[in-house]
């Protein structure tokens, strides 16, 4: 093993652990306010010694040819690195919302089908404070969605990340067909509509 690729191993190690703990810190590159008060910094101490202890313990196995000294050189750099592209893996799939039934992937394959939909969440109740015939706003909203071409889905009280970028997918879909500022007209034909069959 030569010292030059000893040190581009360990700073690669370095690199990708140090990346894997920023993309976890701020949830995909999204949240760049870190709050360093509520980093763990026990946590990261016990991973990072964790990981220095399988990286010795592989190295009582593995690259046997060499001394123990050259093969904890090689297998505890190994560990850092397969310990972030594994940390990297899993804040992708939770970001993306792979593991979920809508996500990135999904919204991209169902605009490719033709089923163009926005996912609503939570309960939609009417609001008690207003003097809005309920049924009629229904009524207006879903012939505006077909005016814009797209439709909404109620999936209840469960919000996720997934629906998140999925919606967001959509929208940005939406906002190439219908022009930047739809969402100001929709409202505005449905203000109308609602005015027109106001008794």
């Amino acid at each position: 093993m030569t010292k030059r690729f000893q040190i581009i191993l360990t700073l690669t190690a370095f690199i990708s652990f140090i990346l894997a703990l920023v993309l976890d810190l701020t949830y995909f590159g999204q949240d760049t306010d870190i709050d360093w008060k509520n980093i763990e910094v026990l946590k990261i101490l016990i991973v990072v010694i964790i990981l220095i202890a399988v990286g010795l313990l592989l190295g009582l196995y593995f690259f046997s040819k060499k001394n123990y000294k050259n093969r904890i050189l090689l297998t505890i750099p190994i560990c850092f690195i397969l310990f972030a592209f594994v940390d990297i893996a899993k804040t992708a799939i939770n970001y993306y919302g792979l593991n979920e039934e809508y996500n990135y992937f999904t919204a991209k394959q169902d605009i490719r089908n033709g089923k163009i939909q926005l996912l609503e969440t939570g309960i939609i109740l009417p609001n008690p404070n207003t003097n809005v015939d309920w049924k009629k706003k229904q009524d207006a909203e879903k012939k505006t969605e077909k005016q814009f071409g797209y439709k909404s889905i109620n999936l209840g009280c469960t919000v996720t990340n997934g629906i998140y970028i999925y919606n967001s997918v959509m929208e940005d879909y939406l906002e190439k067909v219908n022009d930047k500022g739809w969402r100001t007209k929709e409202r505005a034909i449905i203000d109308s509509i609602m005015k027109s069959i106001a008794p």
